[in-house]
């Protein structure tokens, strides 16, 4: 059994800084998390999470990661009014040749808005006798020669820590704060995705026999997309997608004009059928984004840094969430080592290993809107990977293989196997290899 003792500091409240204030409260006597805003009322967005307005889901790998961590957490979702379905089934995902199947994969996928789940997370973590929430702002890290051992806020006030947990996400300052120390960090992997999304909340009773449609933009060329999810309390989450710099509009007019321009049908049906809450919210400036914090020679001891703060990926495929809890769920179960030399660094390359795939998905769809400055290898995997997901519509056990690839339940390079021609063997694709060095 763990003997919890020592003290963490988790900086940022959110999705992230929850799972890891979870992670750490079987084996530290106590931990505090640093939040800008750390009270709100139940079901209210929380302040700092542009995101919040915008549909959410929980592939099912991270929703076992957090079953794991959270026993009894699908069955809340539920109870509360999410959905959980199988992705073949009860989605509607229209690629640029097609259809995808509507059949069922044996995958499933948890749907609610982002405020239910963090308002369920909230309340666990908030129930943990080990865990305290500590309204502020991290400013910087305490030193003590080469080690970590506390922040310092805005206000000048000291949280001193045996460990330091970074989880505040895209606005992380982490990078700078080893600068100032002396300890520069590998400049940051950066792939264009040009992505800006604008959503609308709409009530009404909406039944198309299905809890989530989408459009999907495809690099080199389709730049305009859209999505629609069904979520809790009877609200209709319409999103429309621009990538590549396409800017949706947000005003009335505008947005149901961009909405009518795209071939699904389903936006339309939506907003014809639902009554606007609100008017639309617009998020923007997501691009891809991976700190190399495992590459460093010199990492310093009692400093850890998870989720966005570490690799920022694009939203449109879901993988942040997921990636979050896997990184959670790694980080418990390193706990009990932590007093070993090189803890921190190690779990900086543990973390590493699981954004890799995501990464890999991620980046190669996206490199294809820099056509021309990516390298032959890239450029071919980009056309392996065209060739696949055209093939999908009218083929179920391809599209069930993709599904599972997106969930991270099954590796890429599973598909290549639909460019080989029968009865030869397939010459083996770049970038859809088991080989991911960075």
């Amino acid at each position: 059994m763990t003997v919890a003792r020592g003290q963490a500091v988790v900086i940022g409240g959110g999705f992230a800084g929850l799972l890891a204030a979870r992670a750490l409260s079987d084996s530290m006597r106590t931990v505090t998390v640093l939040e800008r805003a750390p009270w709100f009322e139940p079901r209210q967005r929380r302040h700092g999470a542009p995101q919040a307005h915008h549909p959410h889901g929980l592939l099912q790998r991270g929703a076992a990661a957090l079953e794991a961590l959270f026993p009894g957490f699908r069955a809340e979702i539920r109870a509360r009014g999410g959905a959980e379905f199988d992705f073949g089934q009860a989605t509607r995902i229209l690629f640029p040749a097609g259809w995808a199947p509507a059949v069922p994969v044996g995958v499933r996928h948890l749907a609610c808005s982002r405020t239910l789940m963090e308002d369920v997370l909230r309340t666990r973590v908030n129930a943990l006798a080990q865990v305290e929430l500590a309204e502020g702002v991290a400013e910087g890290l305490l030193w003590r020669g080469n080690r970590v051992v506390g922040v310092r806020d805005r206000q000048g006030r000291s949280f001193v820590a045996d460990l330091v947990v970074d989880a505040s996400g895209r606005t992380s300052r982490l990078a700078q704060w080893l600068v100032q120390a002396g300890l520069p960090p590998p400049p940051a992997k950066c792939v264009f995705a040009g992505l800006s999304y604008v959503t609308r909340a709409y009530e009404g009773s909406f039944d198309p026999g299905w809890h989530m449609s989408a459009e999907v933009t495809y690099a080199p060329s389709v730049r305009q997309g859209g999505l629609v999810q069904l979520v809790e309390d009877n609200r209709v989450l319409v999103t429309l997608i621009g990538a590549d710099g396409v800017r949706p509009p947000h005003d009335e007019k505008g947005f149901t004009r961009y909405a009518s321009l795209l071939c699904t049908p389903h936006l339309r049906e939506a907003i014809g059928t639902c009554t606007p809450i609100g008017g639309p919210y617009r998020y923007g400036g997501l691009d891809n984004r991976w700190n190399g914090y495992h590459k460093m020679r010199r990492w310093p001891e009692g400093l850890i840094a998870l989720g966005d703060a570490v690799a920022a990926l694009n939203p449109i495929y879901g993988h942040g969430l997921t990636v979050s809890a896997l990184e959670a769920l790694a980080l418990r179960t390193m706990l009990d080592r932590r007093s070993a030399p090189g803890f921190a660094h190690h779990f900086q390359r543990t973390a590493a290993d699981v954004i890799r795939v995501p990464w890999l998905l991620a980046t190669l769809s996206d490199a294809a809107w820099r056509h021309d400055l990516q390298p032959p290898s890239t450029r071919l995997a980009n056309w392996a990977l065209r060739q696949v997901l055209g093939r999908v519509p009218g083929n179920p056990e391809l599209y069930q293989r993709v599904v599972l690839v997106q969930n991270l339940l099954a590796h890429p390079v599973t598909l290549t196997s639909a460019l080989r021609p029968r009865g030869k063997s397939s010459a083996v694709v770049p970038g859809l290899t088991r080989s991911q060095s960075t």
